[in-house]
């Protein structure tokens, strides 16, 4: 027997130590999404400066009428916006388990059960997080529709706004630190520093 299979054979035979998860803080995880919406704000502006350029060169630096070509490309760019969005939080959390912001204040996403996130954990991921447009959005159908009375709309848009802030909210109470979309995709977010 050599030295290392030896070593390798006693490393089997002692039994694992579970590992001990750190889960991250509500502060961390706020901070963490603040620098992520900076990201978003960076990535949005990009975009509507790609297709503001457009129509300004179409414009001959505005001496004359933009193409409408221009102009369907400057609404491309704006309608970009939310799939790029989507495709930001998609592969960060597919590739890494991180977006920038997770990776800045460092911290994973990861399965419940300790596993890396990967595909099908990024998609459920994305989906939990479009929960809360959607509740956001039917909050604001439903304003419009009361729009005849501005209390009515504001108490819809508010609560709405609750919900939304509720699901967040959570992982302030929650002993795993978990969100409503943690809960949704089966994930977990932990301090890897």
């Amino acid at each position: 027997m050599t030295a290392s299979s030896a070593t390798a054979q006693a490393a089997q035979a002692r039994p694992r130590r579970p590992v001990r998860l750190h889960y991250a803080t509500f502060e961390s995880r706020v901070a963490a999404g603040t620098l992520d919406v900076l990201v978003l704000f960076i990535i949005a502006s990009l975009l509507v400066t790609a297709g503001s350029l457009v129509v300004l060169i179409s414009s001959d630096f505005e001496r004359v009428d933009p193409s409408s070509t221009a102009i369907n490309v400057f609404w491309a760019c704006v309608g970009a916006i939310v799939p790029a969005f989507l495709l930001y939080f998609f592969i960060s959390h597919a590739w890494k388990g991180q977006t920038i912001g997770a990776a800045v204040m460092q911290l994973m996403i990861i399965r419940s059960d300790g596993r890396p996130l990967g595909v099908v954990g990024a998609v459920a991921r994305v989906i939990g997080l479009l929960l809360y447009v959607l509740i956001l959005g039917i909050g604001i159908i439903v304003a419009y529709a009361l729009r005849d009375s501005t209390v009515q709309s504001g108490v819809a848009v508010a609560v709405a706004f609750l919900v939304a802030s509720a699901g967040f909210l959570w992982s302030a109470f929650d002993s795993q630190r978990r969100t409503l979309h943690d809960r949704i995709a089966g994930t977990i977010v932990v301090r890897i520093g």
